[in-house]
């Protein structure tokens, strides 16, 4: 039943290959306490069968097809026309991901909020983690003079956290109601970025070009599959998150400020990971970071030249959002660890020298050697391999001990099947790894581990034809039975 004078919504999901996460996200959609919706899905040429099953399952949900994947912004533009054309007077249009469960009171929130304050334009919503829902995803986006951003409040504990409803810079796209006089003011979201940033982007237009706000409202929850689409740290996504941070400076930041931290920059990029890369003879990262980087560089002209031959003072200026730009050169010291990693991160590990038997990625790398990806910031606690790495581990080996384990703790972003070579010595042995956060706990011969340090070294050799796979490893340890670290509940061992 649809009350008099409430606002009409239209709710858009956002999708590509997310037919897994669609049952979820639609039911919580429908079984809201506010009615006065209407929902469509954009398929952005998805390949799971997942336009059929929502018309078999969800009939009432408009489809808007897409015959190729327009990005994360050409989606939400394409919804958007699509709603300004229908005959129904949408007052607000909801935005979001596929990898996400609504509260029931989530859009009665965030209407109640923006009605009662008509000088917020967008409207954020408190991210919980889903498997996790005690630590905080989100409470809106922050962002610093490098371009860096960072979702504020990652893994606090949604108890602990203070945080209340209010003016924030950004908030993130995954989960936010956006008037309708928003974007006949500004337009549609940039299709530059194709993902990543594409919110941040929009918010920072919200404030520097409208007389809305921007804001976080604490009581309208969603719970986020965190990294649901393209895993913690994949590849790609990693290539968007530098690629849209670098246009996001170019397009918004001061023109004397980007002359200003252009050395800057470019000084980090080359010392701290295009450099690296070199030494360690990982070519296969080292050319990805430098493109990205010439990209970049790129850019700067034509960006310049656009920005001088557009420009125009801002007609409104309400508030110097400038201001509310973090104004640190590094990522946020605040922790930031998935829950994968959070027994690991807790632990302590034995070093030998420069060795340890012990490696997780970020906390401790001591031995790790070629085909290894650079960390960013060292957040968060990973690497991902190119084809082939190395590592040199101590050996745990003791004369009372009888049996010895190698475990490695992985994700695989790729949903195929896939096998890892690991190589020790003497030792061989390929294991078949598969998609999602997995272990590998195999016992090996005490015999190798007789030697003070092992070289251990993994080859993906399954998928050929697929070079750019993408494995993210957490840990590589040798441990002996009586191990603390040792996965023996999970994985039965003895």
């Amino acid at each position: 039943m649809v009350m008099e004078n409430t606002p009409l919504v239209m709710l858009v999901v956002i999708n590509y290959n997310g037919k897994s996460y669609l049952k979820e996200c639609f039911s919580s959609i429908f079984a809201q306490t506010y009615s006065n919706f209407r929902v469509a899905m954009v398929d952005n040429g998805s390949e799971d069968n997942s336009v059929q099953f929502i018309k078999d399952n969800f009939p009432k949900v408009l489809i808007i097809e897409s015959n190729k994947n327009l990005g994360y912004a050409g989606a939400i533009n394409k919804a958007i026309k699509f709603g300004f054309g229908l005959n129904g007077d949408f007052e607000y249009f909801g935005i979001l991901n596929n990898d996400i469960s609504l509260d029931k009171r989530w859009l009665e929130k965030l209407i109640g909020y923006g009605e009662r304050n008509k000088n917020v334009g967008v409207l954020g919503s408190k991210f919980l983690m889903y498997h996790w829902p005690k630590y905080i995803n989100s409470t809106g986006i922050c962002v610093n003079y490098f371009g860096y951003s960072w979702d504020r409040d990652f893994f606090e504990l949604d108890y602990n956290c203070g945080t209340k409803s209010g003016q924030v810079i950004a908030v993130s796209g995954g989960a936010v109601l956006i008037k309708k006089e928003v974007f006949e003011k500004i337009g549609l979201f940039d299709e530059e970025y194709f993902m990543y940033y594409e919110d941040l982007d929009f918010c920072y237009r919200v404030w520097g070009d409208t007389n809305f706000s921007v804001n976080f409202v604490e009581d309208a929850i969603a719970y986020h599959k965190f990294s649901g689409s393209l895993g913690i740290f994949s590849i790609k996504k990693h290539f968007y998150l530098k690629r849209s941070r670098y246009i996001f400076i170019l397009k918004n930041y001061p023109l004397s400020f980007i002359i200003k931290i252009f050395p800057q920059i470019s000084g980090y990029e080359f010392n701290k990971i295009i450099w690296p890369l070199i030494k360690r003879l990982d070519f296969a990262n080292f050319f990805r970071e430098f493109y990205i980087y010439l990209i970049f560089l790129f850019k700067l002209p034509l960006l310049f030249i656009k920005r001088i031959v557009s420009y125009k003072r801002n007609r409104f200026k309400n508030k110097d959002y400038w201001q509310m730009v973090h104004p640190s050169k590094s990522k946020s010291i605040k922790k930031d660890i998935p829950g994968e990693y959070l027994d690991l991160a807790k632990g302590h590990f034995e070093k030998y020298g420069s060795k340890t038997n012990r490696v997780v990625m970020g906390l401790n790398d001591f031995g790790i050697e070629k085909g290894w990806s650079n960390l960013i910031s060292s957040i968060p606690r990973g690497r991902y391999m190119f084809k082939k790495a190395s590592c040199k581990l101590m050996s745990p080996f003791r004369r009372d001990c009888k049996k010895y384990y190698i475990q490695i703790h992985y994700l695989l972003n790729d949903r195929l099947k896939d096998n890892l070579e690991v190589v020790m010595g003497e030792y061989r042995k390929v294991f078949e790894i598969n998609y999602g956060w997995n272990t590998i706990i195999e016992e090996i011969p005490f015999e190798i581990l007789r030697r003070k340090e092992v070289n251990v070294i993994l080859k993906l050799c399954g998928n050929k034809n697929n070079s750019f796979k993408d494995l993210f490893i957490n840990e590589i340890s040798l441990l002996d039975e009586k191990s603390l670290f040792l996965r023996r509940l999970q994985y039965n061992v003895a």
